[in-house]
């Protein structure tokens, strides 16, 4: 009876889907994948129009 037990909003898994790395926390999984995984954004360098 999981009366106490507290209720994430969203299922998220201990291992990356992607490397397979296991994690002791949920929160740390999302962190690695939005860290290690996700693509990295251009940036416009201010003034120029150009992309750094």
């Amino acid at each position: 009876m999981d009366l106490f037990k507290k209720k994430s909003k969203t299922t998220t898994s201990l291992v990356c889907k992607i490397c397979d790395m296991k994690f002791s926390d949920p929160e740390r999984t999302v962190r690695h994948m939005v860290k290690a995984h996700s693509k990295p954004q251009k940036k416009k360098m201010a003034g120029t129009g150009k992309y750094a």
